[in-house]
């Protein structure tokens, strides 16, 4: 047998060729040079004059071609993730998918009543520690915006939750500049060091401008920070077709790469080679509800569009998936996890976000991250594709096997079966008089019970008492800066 052929074949999804890539980043330089952005922030401003843009008026600027080319040089194509503990965990390049939670939904279903109510600080906790026990779950977000702290210092106090109830990697947000200082000053305490955060970052923070093409100050004082101190940060340039874009998947596409693209190039130009993570995502306003809907095919087909031109400028990305716009854990909710875990792990987005998700982002589940658990699960095996060696092959097993024989006892069997086969912890596959036997459980049922089981015994490993009194010294200063 050729050498060669010694290679795990893995599957994708694609959809552009070269050429219609070309054709895509070209008319997005297009709009770049002739729409330009609107840009409220002095220091980015002072950045992209002198890298040679132009400024039409007070705040908008002309970006040409040849400075986003020149930025595209210098992005990285790699970013190393570690865990809180300092070990590596995640690695974004290419198409190595990753899942996690979603993020600051207002409101929570109880695991124990099983009601829609407000969130609180100790949803963010439990679904924390929920997601640090899953195997599956890589990464973990604030499924909450806690209800029972002050609003405008909940990020601070999200961020404390998710290091104290999980070591896995974070990916958080903060409402404006002092908020995101106070996270990463706790991040540091956690480090050890600046130094040790920058070589070894275990967070990852959430920026988004404004449609179609504003960067607020916010926005970009944030952006700006991340690339100063080489915070890993996804920069989260949607556009809404029919609302804030055009109403074609491609127009709507193109709009959105191009300010994705001046993204990077204000990002770039504060620090050269500083992490950054990207998606231009288009989803369609449903003109019957006036809402943005969470899945549908058109979000596939976008999904597929911002992968590929990330792949082209060598830049990883970030995904959505695991969510549904279904009000309650239903047959809809089921088809709408299932596809989008699928799908997105096919594009093979690096960070896919949104498990645990309900009504439109409006809502978490602990039961919902446990379905998505399995879901990914069932989707990374499959992401694990086909090992193509002779050993896999199995000709001699079937040589030895002959006509006649079976496999049950074989030592290639034994060898191999519990790697190759992928069997399910909570999807049933027994016999209907054996399910009728164990309850007649529904998979909500199992889910819902595996949640309060897990949070009854899992327990995460502390941090440090000095990290700890740290991190409550940081909260203190911000509240009473904040009540001044």
């Amino acid at each position: 047998m050729r050498q060669d052929y010694f290679f795990r074949i893995q599957p994708s999804l694609t959809l552009l060729n070269e050429a219609q890539k070309d054709e895509i980043h070209s008319r997005s330089l297009e709009v770049l040079e002739r729409t330009g952005n609107i840009v409220d922030d002095q220091e980015a401003i002072r950045l992209l004059r002198d890298a040679g843009c132009y400024l039409k008026d007070e705040n908008r600027v002309l970006i040409p071609g040849r400075v986003v080319e020149e930025t595209l040089k210098i992005v990285p194509k790699r970013i190393p993730i570690a865990d809180r503990k300092g070990q590596p965990a995640l690695c974004l390049e290419d198409r190595r998918a990753y899942f996690g939670t979603g993020s600051e939904t207002i409101n929570v279903i109880d695991i124990v009543t099983g009601r829609r109510r407000k969130a609180l600080l100790e949803d963010v906790r439990k679904a924390a520690r929920l997601s640090d026990a899953l195997e599956n779950i890589d990464f973990v977000m604030s499924m909450g915006m806690a209800d029972d702290v002050p609003a405008i210092l909940s990020d601070r106090y999200q961020f404390a939750a998710m290091a104290q109830s999980a070591t896995k990697p974070i990916m958080f947000t903060a409402w404006d500049r002092e908020g995101i200082e106070d996270i990463y000053r706790m991040a540091v305490s956690i480090a050890g060091s600046e130094a040790e955060l920058r070589r070894n970052p275990f967070l990852i923070h959430y920026a988004e401008p404004i449609a179609p093409f504003k960067h607020p100050k916010d926005s970009l004082e944030k952006l700006l920070f991340c690339a100063e101190k080489e915070i890993p940060v996804e920069y989260h340039c949607i556009s809404m077709a029919g609302a804030s874009g055009p109403a074609t998947l491609l127009g709507s596409f193109v709009q959105a790469n191009a300010r994705m693209l001046s993204g990077v190039v204000i990002h770039q130009l504060k620090r050269r080679g500083a992490p950054l993570i990207v998606q231009s995502p288009v989803v369609f306003l449903d003109m019957r509800t006036s809402l943005m809907p969470y899945f549908g095919p058109d979000w596939v087909l976008s999904a597929l569009l911002s992968k590929e031109m990330a792949l082209y400028y060598g830049i990883p990305t970030f995904g959505k998936a695991g969510a549904t716009d279904s009000k309650t854990l239903d047959q809809q909710a089921g088809i709408e996890i299932g596809m989008s875990v699928l799908a997105e792990g096919l594009v093979g987005n690096n960070l896919i976000h949104d498990l645990g998700y309900v009504e439109m982002g409006l809502t978490s589940s602990l039961a919902s991250i446990v379905i998505c658990d399995e879901v990914v699960s069932h989707v990374k095996r499959i992401l694990r594709g086909v090992d193509f060696s002779a050993e896999h092959m199995a000709v001699e097993s079937i040589i030895e096997a002959g006509p006649d024989g079976n496999f049950l006892t074989s030592d290639h069997t034994v060898k191999h079966f519990r790697q190759e086969a992928w069997f399910p912890k909570l999807f049933d596959r027994n016999a209907y008089d054996n399910w009728a036997a164990l309850g007649e459980q529904t998979l909500l049922d199992k889910a819902t019970a595996m949640a309060k089981s897990i949070l009854a015994r899992h327990e995460v490993t502390p941090l440090a008492r000095e990290v700890d009194h740290e991190i409550e010294t940081i909260l203190k200063r911000a509240s009473e800066k904040r009540t001044k």
